[in-house]
């Protein structure tokens, strides 16, 4: 090493990086040739990877451990001497046997019927559980007369369902089918809470 300053390997980094975007140039330029297609370039898939996480964030957390799933929101539209119902098609994507259960909690003193209340299901088994409601002839109809139902789902984690239905003078038997994969996961990610249980890899 001499004292002027200048370091032998100063020109390595340059001469690779040049290297480097000549071979991705020669690439792009063959795929284009046998295919037709174009292929964006790295500066092209940078510039989208960079918006796409300046829309999300790139540190995107999920709700912690120990909070419920939510199954999203259902609303059924009946007539009075109808009936509702919810169908929830529930998979254990586990290794083991697993028994599920499934409750509703009705906010309007409403009588909902859960057959069957709870399931034993194999490893990569599926079954059905039902949750339906009888609307009687005398039922009050029009808004403010919704029955809103919270439905529960007990499995290797936890799910809910808000369910609303509304009664009104047009209507039919309505019944609604939800999917739930109670699928454990067994990766321990960066975000996840020093305190969790993972009795099934919540």
């Amino acid at each position: 090493m001499t004292g002027t300053g200048t370091s032998p390997f100063s020109g390595i980094t340059s001469a690779l990086n040049d290297l480097m975007n000549a071979e991705m140039a020669l690439g792009r330029d063959l795929i284009t040739s046998l295919t037709g297609m174009t292929v964006p370039s790295a500066a092209d898939l940078t510039r989208t990877l960079r918006g796409r996480l300046s829309h999300r964030g790139c540190c995107h957390i999920p709700p912690p451990c120990w909070m419920p799933r939510p199954l999203g929101h259902c609303t059924s539209h009946i007539s009075p001497c109808n009936s509702a119902c919810i169908r929830l098609v529930i998979t254990n994507c586990d290794r083991v046997a697993r028994t599920i259960r499934v409750d509703a909690e009705d906010q309007t003193g409403g009588a909902f019927t859960v057959s069957p209340a709870s399931l034993t299901l194999g490893p990569m088994r599926r079954g059905t559980v039902s949750v339906c409601v009888d609307i009687p002839s005398d039922a009050a109809q029009g808004v403010g007369h919704e029955s809103r139902t919270m439905i529960w789902v007990h499995g290797c984690r936890e799910y809910y369902l808000d369910w609303t239905v509304s009664v009104g003078t047009v209507g039919v038997d309505s019944c609604h089918e939800v999917e739930v994969s109670d699928c454990p996961d067994y990766l321990h990610h960066w975000y996840d809470h020093f305190y969790c249980e993972r009795p099934c890899g919540v």
